[in-house]
């Protein structure tokens, strides 16, 4: 029996949908973060949200997981406007720890390239 035509509709469906829970389950996570003023792993999870965020829409969302999709990315504005909040009244913490993460790559990046 030959598969249908609608099982990659489906797994398509359910990556998005997974991919839209993971992404606000990420963003739940930096809240709690900035809450307890951990800037510089908060910033590593942006670098993680971005791309997850680039992933889930790289394709169009298929119309099965629109919905789940949807309130997920309604939950997450919501929670942004809090993350937003607590990143701007530390902003300069919150900044300094975005300069060490970027410095700590570079020079991680340096290391390898030189250490061959």
């Amino acid at each position: 029996m030959a598969p249908s035509a609608e099982a990659p509709a489906r797994l398509a469906a359910v990556d998005h949908g997974a991919r839209a829970e993971r992404l606000l389950a990420l963003t739940r996570d930096m809240l709690r973060l900035a809450e307890a003023g951990d800037w510089v792993l908060l910033a590593e999870r942006e670098s993680e949200r971005q791309s997850l965020s680039a992933e889930l829409f790289a394709t169009p969302v298929p119309r099965e997981s629109a919905p789940v999709v949807a309130e997920c990315i309604r939950r997450l504005l919501d929670l942004d406007q809090d993350l937003l909040t607590l990143v701007q009244s530390h902003r300069d913490e919150a900044a300094q720890a975005v300069r060490d993460t970027r410095q700590g790559r570079a020079a991680a990046d340096a290391y390898r390239r030189f250490s061959r």
